[in-house]
């Protein structure tokens, strides 16, 4: 359904899911079933709860944090989750970040999943690869994984990878 949302669970003042304090959707469902997923319980849609999309948009705005979606796999939910994405855009300030196991180029050749990418700001692509975990991996579970700036990638018809401003300050 275009109104509701599969909501595994919403996390208020995360740190681990992109850039500063975060709010961050943990979505129901996935079909990419990564080996050495840790977000296993989530490959059911039925995990969790659905939920309106006003609802959730109350819960996400509420928070002075920025959004991330996560899951499971956001892009199973790629049409609700884009109204929510125009709703979060039309009337707060907050930027998106978006996990997802499909690379930036799977979901720019699939216009659905493409209307929702051009409403977040960064992308954390690819699959989760435990060959290539590293505990120190900042935003990302493996090394293969990219983080993208969606909006300087899509402007420059280019993968443009995101870049932390402070860390050179640390």
């Amino acid at each position: 359904m275009k109104n509701m949302l599969y909501v595994a669970e919403i996390v208020d003042n995360t740190i681990v899911d992109g850039e500063g304090f975060r709010t961050s959707l943990y979505l129901s469902g996935c079909d990419i079933f990564c080996e050495g997923c840790h977000n296993r319980k989530l490959w059911d849609i039925n995990y969790g709860q659905p939920m309106e999309i006003d609802e959730v948009f109350t819960k996400l705005i509420s928070h002075f944090t920025n959004i991330t979606f996560i899951g499971g796999e956001p892009m199973m939910q790629a049409a609700p989750l884009t109204v929510l994405a125009e709703k979060i855009k039309e009337y707060t300030s907050k930027s998106i970040w978006i996990y997802s196991g499909h690379t930036f180029e799977e979901i720019l050749a699939d216009m659905e999943y493409r209307r929702l990418i051009e409403l977040c700001d960064v992308l954390v692509d690819g699959k989760y690869d435990r060959n290539y975990s590293r505990s120190n991996l900042k935003f990302k579970g493996s090394e293969n994984q990219r983080i993208i700036d969606i909006k300087k990638s899509l402007a420059a018809n280019e993968t443009i990878l995101w870049t932390d401003e402070f860390e050179t300050i640390y």
